[in-house]
C-alpha cells in the first residue's frame, strides 16, 4: 500500500470505538436506497453518481463511478462503514485492506434484497427497524403477486416475457438488444408477476440480434428505459418502433410495453413498485408506464 495512503488513513479514519456507524459510505444505488429506507440517511457521507433515490441522496458527497472508485476519496470521507453490492464486490478486498468495515448487499432476487436489508440493519444498529420494514415489504409483494398473477401454478401456461434493459433508440431494425436472463433479478420479477422469462440462457444479461429475438419469439416484450439511457426519446416513438416490427407476433398483438424510470433498475426497497409495473403490463395489458405516474387498484 502506498505510504501516502497509509498516512491519510492514520489521519482521518475514526478510532475503533464500539457502537453503530455514524459515517456511512454507499457505493451502490441499491445500498443507498436501503440505507435511506431504514432511516439512516443522516449518517450517509457519500454516494455514487448513480445514486439518484431518494432525492436527499443528491446532497451527499458524490464520489463518481461505482465500479472505478478512487480510494483516496474514500479515505478522505473517513467512513466507519462502507456498503457495496454484489455488482462491485471486487472492491471489498481493497476496502478491507484500508482497514474499513464493509457490508455487501445482494440483489439477484427479492429474498436477497430482504436479507440484505436485515444485514445492513444489523450492521447499523437498527435491526428491529429492518425486521419490521422487511415484513412490510414481504406483505406488499405477496399482495401484489396474488392480485396480479392469480392462479398460475402451471408454469407452461404462463406467458413468455422478454425484458429489454437497453438498446440504441436509433436502431429501428433492432439489430442489437440487451436482455435480462434467468440469473438477473428480473427473472424473479417475471415469476412473481405471473410470467416466465422468454430468454433461457443461464446468464444474468446478454446481447441478442434481431434474428435472436425472432427465434425467442416472446409473447410479451417489456422495454425498460432509464434516465441515463434513451431519456430523450419519447415513449410513443419507442412503442411505434415496436409496432412497426411486423414479423414479431408480440408486436402484432400489441404486447410490447415501455416502462420509464431508474426505479426498474434498482433491486432494493422499491421492489413492490417494480413488481406492480410488471404486473400491470403482464396481467393488465398496459403498454406505457412512467416512474411515479401509476397506481394499480
Amino acid at each position: 500500500m502506498p505510504a501516502f495512503i497509509c498516512l491519510m488513513i492514520a489521519a482521518v479514519l475514526p478510532s475503533a470505538a464500539s457502537g453503530a456507524p455514524r459515517r456511512i459510505l454507499s457505493l451502490a444505488p441499491a445500498a443507498t436506497e436501503i440505507l435511506f429506507d431504514l432511516g439512516l440517511g443522516e449518517y450517509v457521507v457519500g454516494v455514487t453518481e448513480y445514486c439518484k433515490w431518494p432525492p436527499e441522496a443528491a446532497s451527499k458527497t458524490n464520489i463518481g463511478d461505482m465500479m472505478r472508485v478512487n480510494m483516496e476519496t474514500v479515505v478522505s470521507l473517513a467512513p466507519d462503514l462502507v456498503v457495496i453490492s454484489n455488482m462491485n464486490g471486487n472492491l471489498r478486498d481493497k476496502l478491507e485492506a484500508l482497514g474499513l468495515r464493509v457490508v455487501t448487499v445482494y440483489q439477484d432476487d427479492f429474498d436477497q434484497i430482504c436479507e440484505s436489508m436485515l444485514r445492513v440493519g444489523k450492521a447499523c444498529g437498527v435491526e428491529e427497524r429492518a425486521v419490521d420494514r422487511v415484513a412490510s415489504l414481504r406483505r406488499a409483494v405477496e399482495d401484489i403477486s396474488e392480485r396480479g398473477a392469480g392462479d398460475r401454478s402451471d408454469s407452461a401456461k404462463k406467458p413468455r416475457a422478454l425484458v429489454v434493459i437497453a438498446r440504441d433508440a436509433g436502431d429501428t431494425e433492432f439489430r442489437r438488444l440487451h436482455v435480462a436472463g434467468p440469473k438477473s433479478f428480473y427473472d424473479d420479477l417475471l415469476e412473481r408477476s405471473g410470467a416466465r422469462n422468454a430468454f433461457t440462457d443461464e446468464v444474468a444479461y446478454a446481447s441478442i440480434t434481431r434474428e435472436g429475438l425472432m427465434r425467442i419469439d416472446p409473447d410479451i416484450v417489456i422495454e425498460l428505459v432509464a434516465e441515463y439511457g434513451m431519456s430523450s426519446v419519447g415513449t410513443g416513438e419507442l412503442l411505434a418502433q415496436w409496432d412497426a416490427f411486423g414479423d414479431l407476433p408480440a408486436a402484432e398483438n400489441g404486447r410490447t410495453a415501455v416502462i420509464r424510470g431508474d426505479f426498474t433498475f434498482r433491486a432494493g426497497p422499491r421492489y413492490p413498485e417494480i413488481l406492480t409495473a410488471f404486473s400491470m403490463v403482464i396481467q393488465g395489458g398496459v403498454r406505457s408506464l412512467a416512474e411515479g405516474g401509476f397506481q394499480w387498484q
